[in-house]
């Protein structure tokens, strides 16, 4: 694509000389649009994809279209070429005209000037051979107005030039959708790749920092009350005892304080998942789960990273919701691979026995489950009736 400035490639000059480069390759273009159009590839033979290459850097340069660079199909291709072919003929007929006109011009002068007759019949008697003064001031102002028209001719050619390469070459409203699309899926998935990264180093960091200098403290502290301990049986009195207490409410907070960490480390991102995969994570979510759940294991082998990552977050997530908001006294997680004729899925349900009424709200857990699950290429579905029960089921492509 041209990078200079749309006010010089539009410029009125250049849309000129642009038209008529374009409108003397009209026989061949009609010639590539029939190549083009009986050819049976993928696509455009060569030596029409470099006529149309061309002609897009043509019209680009000179005609002032925004080239996106987007590669026609052999049907494009010939559409395009048949257009051009007809926007050449018209084009041929305009510099036609206008070469006429030039040759009047100059055969008017030289009659003017030299006395100069362009004609095969010889002048009447009495009738001057050359062009008078006045006959010459007369045309004069014919021949402006027929050259303003001609060259506007040559100007609208020139559009109709850029209207077939916009029409044929440019993709269409519905391409750029899908094109839109398949980009802010692709940005959608590198997010969540990234999210997860994020996550995992975020699980490393509280791992190896923060949790182990809580380890640290702790056991400076048992060490402190120990010492204390000694202190006081050998006769340190009721501040030693007191002493003692503290330590040892101090030393209970610090195990809880670890405790705590080591569960935020694990729902940020389990260090099990990647090294033993996801049934051992499940079956320890599971067992964690404020109510008591049964999980069913139907995949042979590991699955793919990102799929068990996803999985991983929709189980998580989905017992959370029962624990909160469910009301059950019992739920089930079932993970199974299904193989079909393309390709493999994981299909992941997730029930309870509650009150039923879940549904994906904006700003809610299932609500990002379902984004989360849509960004990896999946599907979410929800049956909630009132009074339950309840049943999440997700597929993801196993790819």
């Amino acid at each position: 694509m041209d990078s200079a400035p749309a006010a010089w490639r539009s410029t009125p000059a250049r849309m000129l000389g642009g038209s008529a480069l374009g409108a003397l390759t009209w026989p061949v273009d009609l010639g590539a649009a029939l190549v083009a159009a009986v050819a049976r590839r993928p696509t455009p033979p060569g030596p029409v994809g470099l006529l149309v290459a061309w002609h897009r850097r043509r019209t680009a340069r000179l005609l002032g279209w925004a080239d996106d660079g987007a590669p026609p199909t052999p049907a494009r291709a010939a559409a395009y070429l048949l257009a051009r072919a007809g926007v050449g003929v018209l084009g041929t007929l305009v510099l036609g005209l206008l070469a006429y006109g030039l040759f009047a011009v100059v055969a008017g002068l030289a009659s003017w000037l030299f006395d100069v007759r362009f004609t095969v019949e010889p002048p009447l008697q009495g009738e001057e051979p050359g062009m008078t003064t006045a006959e010459l001031l007369t045309m004069v102002p014919l021949g402006a107005v027929l050259l303003y028209l001609d060259l506007m001719g040559l100007f609208g050619v020139g559009v109709l030039d850029r209207a077939a390469a916009a029409r044929w070459l440019a993709p269409s409203r519905s391409e750029r959708l899908a094109a839109q699309v398949e980009s802010l899926t692709v940005s959608r998935a590198e997010l969540l790749a990234a999210l997860d990264a994020e996550r995992g180093r975020i699980e490393r960091d509280l791992h190896d920092g923060v949790q182990q200098r809580a380890v640290a403290v702790g056991l400076l502290v048992d060490r402190a009350r120990r010492a204390s301990a000694g202190t006081a049986g050998g006769g340190g009195g009721t501040a030693g005892t007191a002493a003692v207490r503290l330590l040892e409410q101090a030393a209970r907070e610090v195990e809880l304080l670890v405790g705590d960490l080591r569960e935020v480390a694990w729902r940020v991102r389990p260090t099990t998942l990647d090294t033993h995969g996801l049934e051992p994570v499940l079956r320890e979510l599971v067992g964690r789960a404020a109510v008591p759940t049964v999980l069913e294991w139907a995949v042979a082998g590991r699955l793919p990273g990102g799929v068990e990552v996803t999985v991983y977050y929709v189980v998580a997530e989905a017992l959370t919701n029962v624990a909160k908001h469910s009301g059950a006294q019992a739920a089930g997680v079932a993970v199974s691979l299904v193989t079909g004729p393309a390709d493999a899925v994981v299909h992941v349900v997730v029930s309870d026995d509650g009150v039923g009424g879940a549904r994906p709200r904006p700003g809610h857990g299932l609500a990002g489950l379902a984004g989360r699950v849509a960004a990896a290429g999946g599907t979410l579905g929800v049956v909630s009736p009132a009074g339950g029960p309840t049943r999440i089921e997700v597929t993801l492509p196993c790819a």
